[in-house]
Order: C-alpha cells, then sequence, then structure tokens
C-alpha cells in the first residue's frame, strides 16, 4: 500500500490528481511512475439494472492489478479491471492510454448502457519492456509480447508478437525488430 501511495502522490511542486478504485488489490513493483490524472477502476461489486426499469441487480469481480518495477506511465493513464491485467517490468507508455480488459455492455436499446452488466473479463498483459505512445487503446483479451512497439493513436484489437511494431486502427504489425536493434519488414 506505502508503494502505491508513493508511485501515484509524488508531487514535483505541483498537485497530481490520482483515483485508484480497491487499491488493495493493485500490486505495484519497484520505482513506478504513474502520471497526472491517472485512474486504476477496479470494480469489485457493481449494481446493474437487468430490465428497463427493474430492480438493481449485484454484479460480482474478482479484479487484479499487477504493474512491474521500473514502469512508466504519462498523464492520464485509465485501466479498467474487473479480472486481471498485468503489466511487465520496464514498459514505457505515454499520455492518455486506455487498457480494459472489460467493457459496458450494450444489449438492451432501451436501457442506458450506464446501467447495463459489464461484459466478462478478459485477461489483459502487456509483456516486459514493451512501449505504447500516446492516445493507445488495448482492448480485453490482448497480449502484448515483450519489447512489443505500439505507435501512437494505435487501437489493440490482438495480441502483438514479441518484438513487433504496431501501428493503425485496429492495429498491425508493420515491422518486426531484432537483437541487437535491427528493424526488418514482416516476412522479410
Amino acid at each position: 500500500m506505502r508503494a502505491l501511495a508513493g508511485a501515484i502522490d509524488r508531487a514535483r511542486g505541483r498537485p497530481r490528481h490520482r483515483t485508484v478504485d480497491v487499491p488493495e488489490r493493485v500490486h505495484l513493483g519497484r520505482d513506478v511512475h504513474l502520471g497526472d490524472h491517472a485512474w486504476l477502476a477496479l470494480v469489485v461489486r457493481r449494481e446493474v439494472q437487468v430490465t428497463q426499469g427493474g430492480a438493481l441487480a449485484p454484479e460480482e469481480h474478482d479484479p487484479h492489478l499487477t504493474i512491474g518495477d521500473r514502469t512508466r506511465f504519462g498523464r492520464d493513464l485509465t485501466v479498467a479491471c474487473l479480472g486481471d491485467v498485468t503489466i511487465g517490468a520496464d514498459v514505457v507508455g505515454g499520455d492518455r492510454i486506455l487498457l480494459g480488459d472489460t467493457y459496458h455492455g450494450y444489449r438492451d436499446p432501451d436501457m442506458p448502457i450506464s446501467r447495463q452488466p459489464m461484459e466478462p473479463a478478459r485477461p489483459l498483459e502487456i509483456g516486459d519492456g514493451a512501449w505504447l505512445g500516446n492516445d493507445v487503446v488495448v482492448n480485453p483479451g490482448v497480449r502484448i509480447g515483450a519489447g512489443a512497439v505500439v505507435e501512437h493513436r494505435a487501437v489493440v484489437t490482438r495480441d502483438v508478437p514479441p518484438r513487433a511494431f504496431v501501428a493503425g486502427n485496429p492495429a498491425r504489425v508493420v515491422r518486426r525488430w531484432g537483437p541487437p536493434t535491427t528493424l526488418r519488414r514482416p516476412g522479410a
């Protein structure tokens, strides 16, 4: 708990606004930095409307968020977690990143989406040493491999291999890199 407070409360002379829901389910490594306005949204229990005008029913979840050693994110990180979100060591992320292992359901067109049940959580994992640019979205069930590069504004909808460079919406592999730092196009 003390490590979490340190990662989110360091104030370099200016206020840092953070929201951490259910901090006891957040596990941080050493020397983690989360930029201003981070929101770690872990949901254990939520009241949802089952039918239009009907009674509210509880939704129970078992969220776990793990962030590895020396991982750094810029401003406006949002993590939506009902299940398992794992971010490896030495990951670097830019500003305005959304990582979610779930999303709001929208099956009933007559009911506000905010009152509908969440979709089932699907584990999200970011491997050690990955780099995520600004404005990146990583969807539920995605695994980003170690050392992968996710270009600015990419929307990651499927797994990214280790040491792959992905870009676009939806994100696609545009090249791979290997030891020591050689870049090569897919299939080359």
